[in-house]
Formats: C-alpha cells, structure tokens, sequence
C-alpha cells in the first residue's frame, strides 16, 4: 500500500495539482503559539517547559493523526485509509514541484530580471537574507542550494518518514519543518535547540541515503570522494543545505563557487546548471521510487 499512495502522491503533485499553490501553512503558526501560552500559563520552569511544549505540539496532531487512522480501518475494503494516507503526504509534501520552481525562476533569469529572480527566492523559498541582485552567480549558487535542499526535505524525508512510520512519521516530520520554520521568523528561541537535534537524527541516515542516490546517477567518483569527509559525521549544527548542494554540485562534475574565476559568468551557462540540478533530483526521485518498490515486494 505504501508505494501506492507515494505513487500516487507522485501522480498528483506532477498533473492536476502542478499549477496548484501551496497548502496554506500559516494555521500552524496560530496553532503552535496557542499551545505555547496554554503551557505557560501551567508555569512550569526551565527545561521541563520546554519537553512539554514540544510535547504539546508534536501530540495533538500525531493523536489526531491515530484517530483518524482507527476510524478509517477497514472501512470500504481499505481504500479509506489509502485515501488517508494520501491526503497526509500530500499535506506535508510540497505540491509545487522542483521543476515548477525551476521553470519560474528561469522565467525570470532569462528575461534579464535579477531583481524578479530576488522578488521570487524570497517569496516562494523564504530566503531572509537575498545575494545582490548585480551578482548573478550569487544568486543561481543561493537558488540551487535552496531547490536542492527544499526538494530533499519536502519530498525525500516525507517518503523515508512514510515508510519507516506511516502517516505519522510524515506527520512527525512536517511538525518539525514548520515548527523550525516558525522559530526562524521568531524571537523565542528557547525551543530551537532541542528542534534542531531531532531534525539532525531524522535527516541523518536520509541525508547520506541521497548522496548515494546522487553517485548513482551522476559522476559517482567525485560525488564519493565527497561523501567520505562526512559519511559518518553527525553534528547538530551542520548545514545541511549546504552539504547537499555540494553534494549535487560533485555529481554534476561543477566546480566550487571559490574556484569560479567570473562571478557573473554567461547567464546561459548558469540557467543550465540550474536545469542539470533538475534533471539530477527527478533521476533520484525515480531511483528512490523504484527502491520503495522492491521494499513493497519484499514485504517491507
């Protein structure tokens, strides 16, 4: 059934809702900060605080999940459930595609409109702090690394999460994305440490898992030799998007952004790197696919 619904997942996101916008998230910036005040007003002090906060927002939401999970077993010879299944995912994943964003960004690349290519990073990909619109090779190096990072974590970490817990690992992991999100934009950080472990232990073995997939299907010597300096490093500060895109970058064969000689080098060149990281995260998204399928066969 798991491959069904990320099948069908896939199906979806890619013909009917492709032109859809994103689910509006903004309901669980109101719901997060309801369940805050409502645990500060128990008073409870220091770090037990912050275990039930988290608590708080992490447990309503799976339980809600699990309810919903009860009531619909068995009913309908279990198409309710895959309905279920299928609304969660698509809830938590990103229903604007990578190749959607790159077509928009691309757009306004070609068109010489820096300052739309700027407008657009901030909008749809939530960069606070944009590269000069004059340094073209700033801004496709900022936008790839977004697009690289953005796909791995609405797309690869949902299907990892969704087979190895079901509906409630994909709810897990999306409670952690948007809570992460939300204490960026705040001033409250008193939750951002303990949000930052438990994001680094679930992406850690997913995280390497996509390197992998990405020797597969580019240049498997540089991507390798790559990988090794941190296969089996685990630290909760490092950057993640960061290791990703250089990553891509190695299975793309492309050099690092210190040794580009022209910061603002041929906009034709740079527009297809953009669309060679496109082509390298929709070839693993069909490796991951077929591994998810034989997982089905084996009775994973």
């Amino acid at each position: 059934m798991k491959f069904l619904v990320i099948l069908l997942g896939l199906i979806l996101t890619a013909t009917w809702l492709k032109e859809a916008d994103r689910f509006d998230d903004s309901w669980f910036g109101r719901y997060q900060l309801a369940l805050r005040n409502s645990v500060g007003k128990l008073k409870i002090v220091g770090k037990y605080g912050t275990s039930v906060a988290l608590g708080a927002i992490y447990g309503v939401l799976l339980g809600a999940v699990m309810v919903l999970e009860a009531l619909a077993e068995g009913l309908f010879y279990g198409v309710v459930t895959i309905l279920l299944h299928l609304f969660i995912l698509l809830f938590a994943m990103d229903r604007t595609q990578p190749g959607r964003l790159v077509q928009d960004f691309l757009k306004s690349w070609n068109a010489g409109g820096r300052q739309g290519c700027v407008d657009y990073l901030e909008a749809e990909l939530s960069l606070e702090v944009p590269p000069n619109a004059a340094d073209g090779s700033a801004l496709v190096s900022r936008f790839k690394r977004l697009l690289a990072y953005r796909s791995f974590e609405r797309m690869f970490m949902m299907y990892t999460l969704y087979m190895l817990a079901g509906p409630e690992g994909v709810m897990f992991g999306y409670v952690s994305y948007q809570l992460r999100s939300e204490l960026c934009r705040g001033e409250d950080r008193r939750l951002a440490m303990p949000l930052e472990k438990i994001i680094a232990i679930i992406e850690w073995v997913p995280l390497r898992l996509l390197a992998i997939t990405f020797s597969l299907v580019g240049d498997f010597n540089s991507c390798v030799s790559r990988l090794r300096r941190h296969l089996w490093e685990f630290n909760t500060t490092s950057d993640n998007a960061q290791l990703i895109a250089d990553w891509a970058r190695c299975a793309l064969s492309e050099p690092a952004a210190d040794e580009v000689q022209n910061a603002d080098c041929d906009e034709a060149a740079m527009g297809a790197e953009i669309e060679a990281l496109s082509g390298l995260l929709e070839r693993s998204q069909i490796v991951w696919l077929v591994v998810v399928a034989v997982l089905t066969l084996v009775g994973f």
